[in-house]
């Protein structure tokens, strides 16, 4: 049972269905079933027959092999969709028939042609819609949000993410191995840029590497121009070991740089002071499906909305069209 806020009534969770329990969608299980976040899972959906019904005994909720039965359960108020984007658009269009809100991991969709049919399709449903930017949500990024304003006029925003490359597997053609660096986990800091800067982007330049022709792409060198005129640098890439995470402000008055990995916000100011603002770790999943599950409950607009999913997925396309030609691409 849940406590609404500012009041003594008790309130029952909100009764969600997760399609996609691979090993992201397994965290957003593993959350719900263990932590209070204001939602109770009560039905999966996944391709894994054996281990859907494994799962389904152990914790007691139902399992529904095709996610069509799990969008026709009446009982379920809300869905998490937890796929490659591939499957996003026809599992999120079916769930807003059937009115159920509706928290869609990024990227959105596939393209920003299938990313506009959903946000239309939000629209005309009028069902809470949020996609699952997570990175938001990290303390580290909170906190340099807090400190920008004391760094004084921007000159530009640099950001990395480089993530380790994938160990060998048989199966080349499944789940997340047709999708390239940028649509993986990328997106996070096309979403981000708008985040940090509080502007829209208005041109977009970038040079990607493939290992082969027919390969998705492992590497993304990128740089925007907001319509402020702000510089901001991002380099994507899954190409070594380790991982490096970061994003960093150039200020007039100073620096200040995020790493969300080892959790430690840096900030540099005139002669070369230095302070560190060390951010422990925090579950975002258990954050963001507190927030949809708030939203639902209030009425509230969602924190992170459809339209925020499909601005992250433009720009991807955009850096897909500027590799290509060669040159920058302008948004409307």
């Amino acid at each position: 049972m849940l406590h609404q806020e500012g009041t003594s009534a008790v309130m029952k969770p909100i009764p969600i269905g997760l399609i996609g329990v691979g090993r992201h969608g397994s965290r957003y299980l593993q959350h719900l079933l263990s932590i209070e976040t204001g939602g109770e899972l009560v039905a999966i959906s996944r391709r894994n027959l054996e281990e859907g019904i494994r799962l389904a005994t152990k914790y007691s909720f139902r399992f529904y092999p095709d996610y069509h039965d799990l969008l026709a359960d009446s009982a379920i108020q809300a869905v998490l969709i937890v796929t490659p984007p591939s499957l996003n658009l026809p599992i999120a269009l079916e769930a807003l028939k059937y009115g159920k809100a509706v928290l869609l991991e990024k990227p959105l969709a596939l393209n920003q042609t299938q990313g506009r049919q959903i946000v239309e399709a939000a629209i005309q449903a009028e069902v809470p819609f949020m996609t699952a930017q997570t990175l938001r949500y990290e303390p580290a990024i909170r906190q340099l949000q807090c400190i920008a304003p004391c760094l004084g006029h921007w000159e530009y925003l640099s950001c990395v993410m480089r993530f380790e490359t994938r160990p060998a597997s048989p199966e080349k053609n499944t789940s997340w191995n047709n999708y390239g660096a940028l649509l993986e986990f990328g997106i996070h800091l096309l979403d981000l840029v708008r985040v940090l800067t509080q502007d829209d982007v208005l041109s977009v330049s970038a040079d990607i590497d493939r290992p082969g022709p027919q390969d998705p792409e492992h590497r993304a060198h990128i740089k925007l121009i907001t319509r402020r005129g702000l510089p901001c640098y991002l380099d994507i890439s899954r190409v070594s070991q380790g991982r490096v995470t970061r994003a960093e402000i150039i200020g007039a008055e100073g620096q200040a740089l995020a790493d969300w990995t080892t959790g430690i916000v840096r900030r540099v100011s005139r002669g070369n002071e230095t302070t560190d603002y060390p951010c422990p770790p925090s579950a975002t999943l258990v954050d963001l499906l507190r927030d949809f599950c708030r939203a639902i409950r209030t009425g509230s607009p969602m924190p992170i909305t459809a339209e925020d999913g499909l601005r992250a997925v433009e720009l991807a396309d955009a850096c897909y069209q500027s590799a290509q030609t060669g040159k920058p691409v302008f948004l409307d």
